[in-house]
């Protein structure tokens, strides 16, 4: 797997072959094939930007990964745009020590391009917006996003999509897991403009909490304009369910050790996702330190 670390603005490694990267644009070449990720890492960096452009007809998984420890207030604004035909597996972990963080991502899926996009978010306190226009007939998209808080921290995470072309997919799956005193908000919107007939709209959320005192809010809404569509959603909050517990518990795990198990399994499909060992393993660290 190749490694992209951006600093200060600036690419401290080689870039791949035939990858262009200038004005905060990183272009990656039409007609490829990548059988490997490409993990691009944004160290310590406040107040970035970064704009990713896939070009038309370019299979690639990204691997994003967020990252300082800096207490200063964080601000990231990032662009991914998916060109015709182009089809991209997306993995943003987002890893922010500061009290007060904006990140906000915007991506774009022109004709017949595919996102699969999955957002793993362990920062103290965040507000992530993440907005998807399918702007292209054909474009799809399937969204995954989960948040973990624990103590006093507050999450805020917005998933929009936008169909603003005929024929579209879009699909999100949003979770919110809670510990001691964290908050979570997620808010799902998905659009469907008027005249974009054989649009495709589904949501799910779930808000997980593992205390008394912390609090998960979810709020899908689907706002239609167009008759000739398929749209539903859903959403669900609550506890794990004790009947789960006690199975693990019988088993000779405590409980909080089942709860753990369980959270994980949660999040496995995400956990997969991470081919690179030592971010995964600081991850899965990172939500097992929050529950």
């Amino acid at each position: 797997m190749e490694s992209i670390i951006i600093k200060n603005k600036k690419i401290l490694t080689d870039i791949p072959k035939d990858f262009i990267f200038e004005d905060h644009k990183l272009t990656i070449p039409k007609n490829k094939q990548y059988p490997e990720p490409i993990k691009i890492t944004l160290q310590d960096d406040n107040n970035d930007s970064l704009t990713i452009v896939v070009s038309e007809n370019t299979s690639i998984k990204i691997i994003l990964e967020v990252a300082s420890q800096d207490a200063l207030e964080n601000n990231y604004k990032l662009n991914l745009i998916a060109k015709e035909n182009s089809h991209v597996k997306y993995l943003l972990v987002s890893e922010l020590a500061s009290e007060k963080a904006l990140l906000e991502h915007y991506f774009t899926a022109e004709r017949f391009a595919s996102l699969d996009l999955i957002g793993g978010f362990v920062s103290n306190v965040i507000e992530a917006k993440m907005h998807v226009d399918l702007v292209g007939e054909g474009a799809e998209v399937n969204m995954r996003a989960v948040a973990v808080s624990s103590d006093n921290h507050n999450q805020t995470i917005d998933v929009l999509i936008v169909h603003k072309a005929p024929n579209t997919y879009g699909n999100m799956t949003n979770i919110g897991i809670a510990n001691k005193q964290g908050k979570i908000i997620l808010n799902g919107v998905e659009k469907i403009e008027k005249g974009m007939k054989n649009a495709n709209a589904f949501q799910t959320l779930k808000g997980i909490i593992t205390s008394d005192s912390a609090v998960v809010e979810v709020n899908p809404i689907l706002l239609i304009d167009e008759y000739d569509v398929k749209a539903g959603h859903g959403a669900t909050i609550g506890k794990i369910e004790e009947d789960q517990l006690y199975y693990l518990q019988s088993r000779g795990l405590n409980r909080k050790e089942a709860e753990k198990l369980i959270i994980n399994g949660f999040l496995q499909p995400i956990i997969d996702e991470i081919d690179d060992e030592p971010l995964r393993d600081r991850f899965v660290n990172l939500v097992n330190s929050r529950i």
